[in-house]
């Protein structure tokens, strides 16, 4: 969940390596869609992890149903209604703009509700001078870039902590 524009689907692209949100109109998702990830693919995804962790991740579950809701404010209704299936629920956030309406929006939804989530600071690679490692932990990604990329990346999560 989260405003329009913040990488909801192509954070979802990226998993699943498709490529759905270049062929939303306009770009933007206008539907509710859901994606089953299997735990063997998970295990896949998630195994460059153990590159930040000291013990062994352990896999307790089947699998993951994501259902990816609209960001745009027309879809209210609809981002409603994913917010009511969820057990647990994703709030991405942009981390160029922070806090946005649909944003704010969604978090009121899980918050009525009281649905556990969890945020995902999006767009990180638009920090000053990011040097991506495709596939790599954050914590791998992050110890290796400059100095000037890392303060501007606390600069700006520290203000969206602060928006929360």
């Amino acid at each position: 969940m989260g405003h329009v524009d913040t990488g909801k689907t192509k954070i979802l692209d990226h998993i699943r390596s498709s490529n759905v949100q270049n062929k939303e109109a306009g770009g933007i998702t206008q539907q509710i869609g859901a994606t089953y990830l299997s735990v063997q693919y998970i295990k896949e995804r998630t195994a460059r992890l153990q590159e930040q962790e000291t013990s062994k991740l352990k896999y307790k579950i089947p699998g993951l149903l994501f259902i990816d809701t609209p960001g745009h404010e027309s879809f209210s209704n609809l981002r409603s209604r994913g917010s009511s299936m969820c057990d647990i629920a994703v709030l991405v956030v942009d981390l160029m703009h922070g806090l946005e309406p649909q944003t704010l929006e969604s978090l009121r939804m899980l918050q009525e509700r009281k649905a556990p989530f969890v945020v995902a600071l999006n767009k990180i690679d638009c920090c000053y001078q990011w040097n991506p490692d495709k596939n790599a932990p954050f914590k791998t990604t992050f110890a290796n870039q400059g100095k000037k990329t890392k303060d501007d990346f606390e600069t700006r999560l520290a203000k969206v902590k602060l928006e929360f």
